[in-house]
């Protein structure tokens, strides 16, 4: 279990199939998926997801077409580190995270971003092979 901001553990569980009535039925749960910074699209787990208020997104490129590239890698990383520092200051009861990873079989990324997602889920919310 991992820590939430008020100190107190909050649970992390796989989930295969996610749909919209899943976050609608469980509004104390907190929902993860990969995203794009610019928050643009409607592919994937972001169209079960976008808008609802216990979803929350972690960066896995720039835009929907738009991949982190090797010489962006630390601005990428930047933005993982923020998003998963914001996903546990919000203090979940339960975090679910897509059994798949946050990383779409069609989305490159850069080895470096992808091992450092892959650590700081680890360290941040104690998710084994997040991605």
């Amino acid at each position: 279990m991992a820590l939430g901001k008020s100190g107190i553990p909050f649970r992390v569980r796989r989930q295969t199939w996610i749909t919209r009535d899943d976050l609608k039925a469980n509004r104390d749960w907190i929902y993860v998926y990969g995203d794009n910074v610019k928050r643009e699209g409607r592919r994937g787990l972001a169209r079960e997801m976008r808008g609802e208020p216990n979803a929350h997104a972690i960066s896995v490129s720039w835009g929907p077409f738009d991949p982190f590239l090797p010489e962006s890698v630390e601005d990428a990383k930047r933005e993982i580190e923020s998003e998963l520092m914001a996903l546990a200051e919000r203090n979940p009861a339960c975090v679910i995270w897509p059994m798949a990873g946050l990383v779409p079989e069609f989305m490159t990324m850069p080895d470096d971003a992808y091992q450092y997602l892959r650590l700081m889920a680890r360290r941040t919310l104690g998710v084994t092979d997040p991605v």
